[in-house]
């Protein structure tokens, strides 16, 4: 069956195709989005990962073959010249997959802060990948930060000399068609 023209059965300029199996979307295409955004406050000294509460974001993706686009831009803060580390993780069936390694050597997502005045410093971290989960599973990704010494403190959304919110955080992820 090959259509030219669909309709709907009303005047409405939009049909409806929520409900649609085996629809076939050009490679490229976005075919859902969804994001987390935080305006709130998140701070921590661990040392070993923790998740950023508020940055969790779902996607169950339509086709097993679709890739998804995951984008992160971090508002982050601190209490000294640190590094700052954040990571990605996916999530399946319960099962965890680190997307970015982190370390010095492995750089994908760590930013190194050296100004005169850590105590006003605010640091925007950015990062996309494209990932395959392979699934049509529902698929959780999420991010979560440390800090190398417990005396420190890592801050989301803030900086260290005001406890006002005072930058925002994102999340974002699209299902491409392939």
């Amino acid at each position: 069956l090959y259509v030219d023209d669909i309709r709907g059965r009303t005047s409405e300029a939009s049909v409806d195709l929520s409900n649609a199996t085996n629809l076939k979307m050009p490679a490229g295409h976005v075919i859902q989005t969804a994001q987390a955004l935080k305006t709130d406050v998140f701070s921590t000294s661990s040392t070993s990962f923790t998740d950023i509460t508020g940055l969790s974001v779902d996607i169950t993706p339509k086709f097993s073959t679709s890739k998804i686009l995951v984008a992160y831009h971090v508002t982050i803060g601190h209490n000294t010249h640190t590094q700052n580390t954040v990571q990605l993780v996916r999530q399946v069936s319960s099962s965890d997959t680190i997307i970015n390694p982190v370390a010095y050597n492995q750089g994908t997502s760590i930013q190194y802060t050296g100004s005169s005045d850590a105590g006003w410093d605010r640091e925007v971290m950015s990062y996309q990948f494209l990932d395959s989960p392979s699934t049509t599973s529902a698929v959780n990704y999420r991010l979560r930060t440390y800090i190398f010494s417990a005396s420190f403190v890592q801050y989301i959304n803030r900086c260290h000399n005001s406890s006002d919110a005072t930058g925002t955080s994102t999340l974002t992820v699209q299902e491409i068609a392939q």
